[in-house]
């Protein structure tokens, strides 16, 4: 394998290190929030749970004493139970007040702000508010830096969110920033060679398949499968989930829309509706004898499904590897098989994973129902809904829909789909439903049986600009 390219993970660096600056104010002032008020908003939510009970009494008992930190502490601890809750609204009322306090007895840019700027931020992130997020986040990245260095690990969560809320606003080369920023805080910490970095590079690699550049994905991946290097070492359990990330950003490609498969020049390029006009850097995707764009086809890379092999291997010999990573991996490679239409290979390991789930106790939410209902693996995204308008004002973009219904059949393929309802143009709406059709399923389980789904729904949402008069 080769060596790391000093490109991908450096190249940001200078930029990262003085691109955020201090912003001046976290929002509007806010009037003080009391603590009667926010027990209200709990006592009338049926999201109540003991943990934010818990958290009013320790404010009301702050509240009681003259020691503004303790406050401060008290109310970010609520806000976090409200968070973890999913009530974004108290959240951002007992951070907003906690941040407010901190800056006023401890001064805009002190360490004691932190916690709660930061619950803030994620708070409007988890919300979808991602307007809002990232001055927030960017701020509190910026504090911590000040106070503790450029390379201080705590910012590490920071940027993630603050990468995630930046993809979501499609200002996606900033986001990659902070990826690639992630990657040098945990080389700075541990060393470029370390193993513990090798998590982050799997982070920068996932959002690079996530946004459809899966050149850079692999590159990632590969730079922490170097890492251990040795051909002894390439049973160790640490590489598991790179090889999974290998996987995974092959069978994410198969659903890319058409136009992020276009091949560029060069593996730094990205795909051609991420481009700046006029880059030196990149050119035109290829065309065929008849001037017609090429695109790679969708088919599944043997790279993919090889390293998941791999993977699952590792996991089978090793007597102490975590029953929710061998069960992840068995519903992975069940999911690529389904991608590659083969649900007879996909049953037994959707079988095998069903008996790990029922034999093995304590298991996350996310893994004890992995297998309750059907999950989509496969989804041929139609340009329509791949195309958002970035160069038009907020207020002269529309959003439209198409709503399906259809069942998922006991071999994860789609049945019977319709189109319920839409507001768009009819080729849309069958662009749309011709996806839906062609799309595969993790299916459903029942007592270790895969069975048909009936009366799925599914509403796909997608923005256009809005017509001229």
């Amino acid at each position: 394998m080769d060596r790391r390219h000093p490109i991908l993970l450096r190249a940001c660096t200078t930029a990262m290190a003085l691109g955020f600056t201090i912003y001046t104010a976290v929002a509007a002032p806010v009037e003080h929030v009391r603590t009667d008020t926010l027990a209200a908003s709990n006592a009338t939510d049926p999201g109540s749970n003991s943990s934010i009970d818990a958290a009013f009494a320790r404010v009301d008992t702050a509240r009681s004493g003259a020691d503004p930190l303790a406050l401060e502490q008290a109310l970010t601890h609520l806000g976090d139970a409200y968070l973890d809750a999913n009530q974004f609204a108290p959240a951002e009322a007992a951070y907003r007040e906690a941040v407010q306090s901190a800056e006023r007895h401890g001064g805009r840019e002190s360490e004691r702000v932190l916690a709660p700027l930061t619950g803030l931020g994620n708070t409007f992130a988890k919300a979808g508010h991602h307007g809002d997020a990232v001055p927030l986040l960017q701020r509190a990245v910026a504090i911590t830096r000040a106070q503790s260095g450029m390379f201080d690990m705590r910012q590490q969560d920071m940027l993630e969110t603050l990468a995630g809320s930046l993809t979501a606003l499609g200002r996606k080369t900033e986001a990659q920033d902070a990826m690639i920023y992630r990657v040098r805080v945990a080389e700075k910490t541990y060393g470029e060679g370390n193993p513990k970095v090798i998590p982050w590079l799997c982070d920068l690699g996932n959002w690079f398949a996530d946004i459809g550049q899966t050149p850079q994905a692999r590159m990632s991946f590969y730079t922490a499968l170097n890492i251990v290097g040795t051909t002894e070492s390439l049973n160790a359990p640490i590489i598991v989930e790179p090889l999974r990330g290998i996987a995974r950003a092959w069978m994410l490609r198969s659903s890319y829309p058409d136009e992020w498969r276009m091949p560029p020049r060069s593996t730094f390029c990205p795909p051609p509706s991420f481009n700046a006009a006029g880059s030196a850097e990149c050119v035109p995707a290829s065309r065929d004898n008849l001037g017609r764009l090429y695109v790679e086809p969708r088919t599944l890379h043997q790279e993919g499904e090889d390293a998941l092999k791999h993977a699952l291997r590792i996991l089978e010999m090793d007597p102490d590897s975590p029953p929710q990573t061998l069960i992840e991996t068995l519903l992975q490679m069940g999911d690529l098989y389904q991608i590659k239409e083969s649900p007879r290979e996909a049953l037994p390991y959707y079988e095998r994973a069903w008996q790990l789930i029922r034999t093995t106790p304590k298991l996350p939410e996310s893994a004890a129902t992995a297998l309750n209902v059907p999950l989509r693996v496969y989804y041929p995204t139609p340009q329509i809904v791949a195309h958002v308008p970035t160069t038009v004002a907020a207020v002269d973009v529309l959003s439209h829909h198409v709503q399906t219904e259809f069942t998922v059949a006991a071999d994860g393929s789609v049945r019977d789909a319709r189109i319920v309802e839409h507001d768009t143009r009819d080729r849309y709406a069958q662009d749309i439903l011709k996806a839906v059709r062609d799309s595969r399923f993790r299916p459903k389980f029942v007592d270790g049986q895969a069975v048909a789904a009936t009366g799925i729904t599914y509403r796909e949402v997608f923005w256009m600009g809005k017509p001229r008069d």
